[in-house]
Formats: C-alpha cells, structure tokens, sequence
C-alpha cells in the first residue's frame, strides 16, 4: 500500500467499538473541570482559611477532583490499551503518530493517510476528509478496499 497514491474511498476494516480517536475526547472532557475545581478549592480554602477538612463544600469540591482524576486515569488506561489494539490490527484513527501504519477515519472505515505517508498538517487532514465524504455523498469508490 506505501506505493500506492492516496485517493478518496480507500476503505478497511477496523475494530469495533470506539476508536482510539474518540476515546482521546473523553480523557480531554476531564481537565478542564479538573483545572476549574482545583482553582475553585485553591481559592475556597485562602478565603477560609483553612484545609479541605475544615469546610463540608471544599471536602465536597476534594471528593469530585479526586473522582475527576479517576476519570482521567481510566480513560487514559483505556485509551493506551485501545492505541495498541489498533496498532495491532495494522492502523490507527490517531492523527499524530504511526506513520508506519494507515490513518483510518474512525466514523467511516475510510483511509485518511496511507501507510508510510508523512504525518498530516491539520489543514491536509481536513482537506482529505472533505475529499473522502464527498466521494462518499457522490457514491464513487467506497468500495475500494485496502489491503491488509
């Protein structure tokens, strides 16, 4: 496939389930309530002058950055085991690393970037992913598969 030049509708089959792409969402959705509740607790315990035991809201603002962090520490795990799966099957739906391997949309199953291609700038991935859903609205190629 590295000899190959890339073109939209090149397709392959991915994991089920989500995609290390989407789950990289959910380990971001934790940081900035996180940042927010320890400036919320920071500031909470100068006004009072005391710690997080002194006052039942700033034990209460504790407890939810402590539950906050477990969300961060779980969907991290998740998100490095799910990043090894998918290099395991031969791509990856990250944008930054593995060259070495297909970039898959993790919506469509299409190729974003062949293996061994440069990484993408934000801009190329973006234009190649307007490319590939107007081949699919237009019905032209989707039935390409990649090999592998």
């Amino acid at each position: 496939m590295a000899d190959e030049t890339w073109r939209p509708g090149i397709e392959m089959d991915t994991l089920s389930g989500r995609s290390v792409w989407s789950i990289m969402g959910f380990v971001l959705l934790s940081v900035p309530p996180g940042l927010v509740l320890l400036l919320v607790l920071a500031v909470g315990m100068m006004v009072s002058g005391e710690g997080y035991g002194g006052s039942a809201f700033l034990t209460s603002v504790m407890v939810v950055i402590l539950v906050d962090i477990a969300f961060a520490l779980v969907t991290t795990t998740w998100f490095g085991f799910r990043s090894a799966e998918e290099v395991r099957a031969g791509d990856t739906t990250t944008a930054n690393e593995f060259p070495h391997l297909p970039q898959v949309d993790p919506t469509t199953g299409v190729v974003i970037r062949l293996a061994g291609e440069p990484l993408l700038s934000r801009e190329e991935r973006r234009e190649r992913i307007r490319l590939m859903q107007a081949a699919i609205a237009a019905g032209d190629g989707t039935d390409d598969r990649a090999p592998g």
